[in-house]
């Protein structure tokens, strides 16, 4: 089993070094503005990365009962199971994980870094490269059946026998890689493994529990990390199915950097689509940043990856991006330079 992890971290170091003053995951040090502060910390400091983004046992599981495995259970039951087994979570592997303190850390997020270090998405991304992220070709296919079947429902355009015999014959069932859904998938990973996600999760099953006396006896900190990886892949699955989705690209040359903070993934439009789309806002490093746009599938005419150059006219782009996300981490904001944060916490009152 090997030593145990104790120091458990909700932010990925190699994608913080981008950060750091060396580009070091080890050694590198970035400066954090706290919203609140504890013991002898400072509200801005330069610290290093193994001194940050991470929580004792954050992902701690242990002492769960029969009433979460038999969540868990219809969990997978609603879900494809190879799915869940590329996180290594089984029912089976249960046994380990009721003793692990660090079973999530080993099986869940290491596995699911591994997505970006197989398919070096940073090293594309952070090259201006988002060719990657195209629709596969057997999801063209399905798309195109799916919209000559709507079509064929509000015209008198049928789709006729031969058509869909022509379409089913280029779908592939070789075991490919789909690198869009891959991206997906570490994405949405990233996005919910946060201490803001796991916070308002958190609440929400405390306040069920109070309002449910049969979920009385449930282990919340089982059901929050099983709820992460179950949504994270659920929604990989359903907007590289359901939805268009297109990378917008960033590249920034200006003097103000993106900032990231504990929570590095923000809903730029909020809850609900706005003007038939949701944005959501990812720095990679202080001068790239991606936008993941998702819109309904068929609504517009033409989508595509575009990558946009940020100069000195497009400063209050960053700017807003910023401020976004930092109103939404829970608690610390990272930048490599002291001066964007002293900037930010004077114009938010942080």
């Amino acid at each position: 089993m090997g030593n145990t992890v104790k120091k458990q971290h909700y932010i990925w170091r190699k994608y913080l070094a981008k950060w750091t003053e060396t580009g070091d995951r080890f050694n590198g040090k970035l400066f954090v503005l706290r919203k609140e502060i504890k013991g002898n910390q400072k509200k801005i400091e330069f610290r290093e990365l193994e001194k940050i983004g991470f929580e004792k046992y954050y992902y701690d599981i242990t002492g769960f009962n029969n009433i979460d495995v038999s969540i868990l259970n219809q969990l997978i039951a609603n879900m494809q199971e190879k799915e869940i087994a590329k996180f290594g979570i089984k029912i089976e592997t249960l046994n380990e994980a009721n003793t692990q303190r660090d079973f999530i850390e080993k099986n869940v997020m290491c596995y699911s870094e591994n997505i970006e270090t197989e398919f070096h998405f940073f090293e594309k991304l952070l090259a201006g490269d988002i060719s990657f992220y195209e629709d596969s070709n057997n999801q063209k296919i399905l798309d195109k059946l799916r919209k000559g079947i709507i079509t064929s429902i509000f015209s008198d355009e049928q789709l006729s026998e031969e058509s869909i015999i022509d379409m089913l014959k280029e779908f592939s069932t070789e075991n490919t890689i789909d690198l869009k859904y891959e991206f997906n998938r570490f994405f949405w990973m990233q996005c919910l493994r946060s201490p803001r996600v796991h916070r308002d999760t958190k609440r929400n099953i405390e306040e069920l529990k109070k309002e449910y006396s049969e979920l009385e006896g449930i282990n919340t900190n089982f059901l929050i990390n099983f709820l992460m990886v179950y949504h994270a892949e659920r929604m990989a699955l359903n907007i590289t199915q359901n939805f268009e989705s297109n990378i917008l690209l960033y590249k920034n040359n200006t003097d103000i950097p993106f900032i990231t903070g504990d929570t590095p993934i923000v809903c730029r439009t909020g809850n609900e689509m706005k003007n038939g789309m949701s944005i959501f806002h990812y720095p990679i490093s202080p001068q790239i940043a991606v936008e993941l746009v998702i819109t309904p599938k068929f609504m517009l005419s033409e989508t595509k990856n575009v990558v946009m150059e940020l100069n000195k006219e497009f400063e209050s782009i960053i700017k807003n991006c910023n401020r976004k996300l930092a109103n939404n981490c829970a608690n610390e904001i990272y930048s490599n330079t002291e001066k964007s944060l002293l900037d930010l916490q004077r114009e938010e009152r942080m």
